[in-house]
């Protein structure tokens, strides 16, 4: 896993900054750009909890499952340009 290697070795900041930018940049982007910026935010979600799976309890994983469909149904929304 060198990815997860190089995301523990960056700065905590860094980490939480990059998907907190993409997703305020994707909500504010307009159509071609917003969509494809809030994706990347759902496939990092995604690889994540796909990491944390085994180790989270079912509350957590409901959570975090339940956060990243809301997410996707807004890339799907902002792609059909419901708003």
């Amino acid at each position: 896993m060198p990815v997860l290697t190089r995301l523990s070795r960056a700065p905590r900041w860094l980490v939480g900054f990059a998907p907190a930018a993409l997703l305020l940049g994707g909500l504010l982007a307009p159509a071609p750009w917003g969509p494809a910026l809030l994706a990347l935010v759902v496939l990092f979600l995604a690889w994540l909890i796909t990491l944390s799976w085994p180790k989270l309890e079912p509350r957590a994983r409901v959570v975090r499952v339940g956060v990243t469909v809301l997410l996707l149904a807004v890339v799907v929304a902002q792609a059909a340009g419901l708003f």
